[in-house]
C-alpha cells in the first residue's frame, strides 16, 4: 500500500503536464498585454474594457502561478525541499485571484457590452458575488485548511469552496438572464464556467484519495484558456 502511494507518473507525464501549464500560463500572460496594449483609442467603453479585462486575466494568471510553477520545477527536477509548503502557498493565492476573478468577470462583461440599463436583479448579483468573495477569503484564510502540510481539510476543503461554487451559479445565471433579456449573447461563457465547476468539484471531493482525479484540472485549464479567448 505504501508503495502505491508513493508511486511517481511517469516521466513523460510529468512533461506533458509541466509544458501544459507553462503554455497556460504564457498564454494567459500575454493575452493581458495584448489587451492593454489595446487600450488608448477614441472608444472609452472600449478602453476601459480592455483594461479590466486585461486586469482580469493578469490577476489569474498571476494567482495560478504560484502553485503552477511551483509544481512545473517539482515535475522536472523531482521533490524539492518544503515544496508541500510552497505549493501550499501557491494553492492558497490562487483560491484568492480566482475568486477575485469572478468579481472582475462581472464588470468585464458589462464593458463588453457596452453597459446596458442596469436593474434590480443586476445589482442584486454583484452585491452577492462581493459578499460570497468574502466570505470565500475569509474561509481560505482559516489555519484550519491545512495548506502547508500536504494533507489538507476535505471539510475545510468543502466549506471554503461552496461559496465559491454559488458565485459560479450566480454568474452562469446572470450570463443567461442578460443574453435572454439584452441579447448579449453569453452562453458560451455560461457553459465555460458550468464546465469548470464540473470538473473542478471532483477534484476537491476525491483528488487526495484518487491522484488521478487531479487530472480533471487540466480541461478545467481548457476551459479557461477559451475563457480568454472570449474576451480577446
Amino acid at each position: 500500500m505504501e508503495k502505491d502511494k508513493n508511486k511517481q507518473p511517469p516521466i513523460g507525464m510529468k512533461i506533458g503536464e509541466s509544458v501544459f501549464c507553462a503554455g497556460y500560463l504564457i498564454f494567459a500572460f500575454c493575452s493581458a498585454v495584448i489587451l492593454f496594449t489595446r487600450i488608448g483609442g477614441i472608444d472609452r467603453i472600449y478602453d476601459e474594457y480592455c483594461f479590466f479585462a486585461g486586469i482580469m486575466i493578469m490577476f489569474l494568471a498571476f494567482g495560478d502561478s504560484f502553485h503552477l510553477i511551483p509544481r512545473i520545477i517539482r515535475n522536472l527536477r523531482g521533490s524539492l525541499n518544503r515544496s508541500e509548503l510552497y505549493l501550499g502557498i501557491g494553492n492558497l493565492i490562487s483560491s484568492v485571484t480566482m475568486t477575485v476573478f469572478y468579481v472582475l468577470m462581472y464588470f468585464v462583461v458589462s464593458f463588453k457590452n457596452g453597459l446596458g440599463a442596469s436593474d434590480l436583479f443586476d445589482y442584486v448579483v454583484l452585491l452577492s458575488l462581493d459578499l460570497l468573495a468574502v466570505v470565500r477569503v475569509c474561509l481560505c484564510l482559516v489555519p484550519a485548511n491545512r495548506w502547508f502540510d500536504g494533507v489538507g481539510s476535505l471539510k475545510w476543503g468543502i466549506m471554503r469552496n461552496v461559496p465559491f461554487v454559488v458565485m459560479g451559479i450566480l454568474m452562469v445565471a446572470w450570463l443567461i438572464y442578460r443574453s435572454v433579456l439584452y441579447g448579449w449573447n453569453m452562453y458560451l461563457l455560461a457553459v465555460l464556467i458550468v464546465l469548470s465547476f464540473a470538473f473542478y468539484i471532483p477534484v476537491v471531493l476525491f483528488a487526495k484519495k484518487k491522484p488521478a482525479v487531479g487530472m480533471l484540472m487540466i480541461p478545467k485549464t481548457i476551459c479557461y484558456i477559451v475563457m480568454i479567448c472570449l474576451f480577446l
